[in-house]
């Protein structure tokens, strides 16, 4: 590595290593608090190579999404080959996807090329209360993507619109996660930070197994980005190697660091610390 003494960066000549490599097919968000800039972030902190398409385009910032446009899907597609035709993702997530059209093409081109330990994040909502999917786009996304995935990842409202039915509790979550793994094929986590008492997480997989990873409520109004970070992270831990309540768990706790490190920027709700552990 070539560096810069000003900066404190050593002179150095590294031998040659590899990474491996995560893909992300998510929106961008031009703050960079959500999306493919979370997403990439959280991806170099938790020490593995991360790759994007682009699949969406938002101008967003912390108090909402002002503009949401789509990607021509054969664009959407050129980009999936490129990366698998040469840097193959070890994981895959799955994040915004703007219109029907589009997630068909990424369903059939992850199906193409085999795509492992995919997460799917299905965002239906941003932070700030701005909606990002639509019907359609909800129902398309159930159909094609989520028997792609090996763990999908709603919070409590999303995990309450595709069970339909209200979520009022510990109860409730582990139904509706054990509901969403049955009816999709994968393991479900149902996030609890739209909660109440605390910010416990519960994972379920098909056949029945259920995991809770408990967790404290943190005092941080600046949550821009929680969901796409953790689910970056889960692929992440994935991609390392991990089982899937391992790499729960270890996302969970870089996710709880990120927050806890009470960085302020926006008007609305702030973007996280991504890189709070190299500080």
């Amino acid at each position: 590595m070539r560096g810069d003494a000003r900066h404190g960066y050593e002179e150095t000549v590294g031998t040659p290593t590899s990474l491996p490599a995560v893909l992300t097919v998510a929106t961008t968000d031009s703050s960079g608090g959500a999306g493919i800039a979370a997403d990439l972030k959280t991806m170099l902190a938790n020490d593995v190579y991360g790759e994007c398409v682009i699949a969406g385009i938002t101008a967003q910032n912390t108090t909402g999404v002002q503009e949401i446009a789509s990607v021509d899907a054969a664009l959407i597609a050129s980009q999936i080959d490129s990366v698998f035709d040469d840097i193959r993702p070890a994981a895959v997530k799955i994040g915004v996807v703007v219109g029907r059209e589009a997630i068909e093409t990424v369903a059939a081109r992850l199906r193409a090329h085999g795509a492992k330990h995919v997460v799917v994040d299905p965002v239906m909502v941003a932070t700030s209360g701005s909606e990002l999917s639509d019907d359609e786009s909800v129902v398309t996304m159930t159909r094609e993507l989520f028997p792609l995935a090996e763990v999908i990842t709603p919070n409590i409202p999303e995990a309450s619109t595709l069970v339909g039915e209200t979520i009022d509790g510990r109860e409730a979550m582990e139904r509706a996660a054990r509901t969403l793994a049955e009816r999709y094929g994968c393991a479900a986590l149902v996030k609890g930070g739209h909660g109440t008492n605390d910010a416990s997480d519960v994972l379920a997989w098909p056949g029945g197994d259920v995991r809770w990873f408990e967790g404290e409520r943190i005092a941080n109004t600046n949550t821009h980005g929680t969901g796409c970070t953790l689910s970056s992270a889960i692929a992440s831990r994935l991609a390392l190697g991990d089982t899937l309540g391992d790499a729960v768990a270890n996302a969970k706790a870089y996710l709880g660091g990120a927050l806890r490190a009470q960085l302020d920027l926006g008007a609305g709700s702030g973007p996280m610390d991504h890189g709070w552990a190299r500080h």
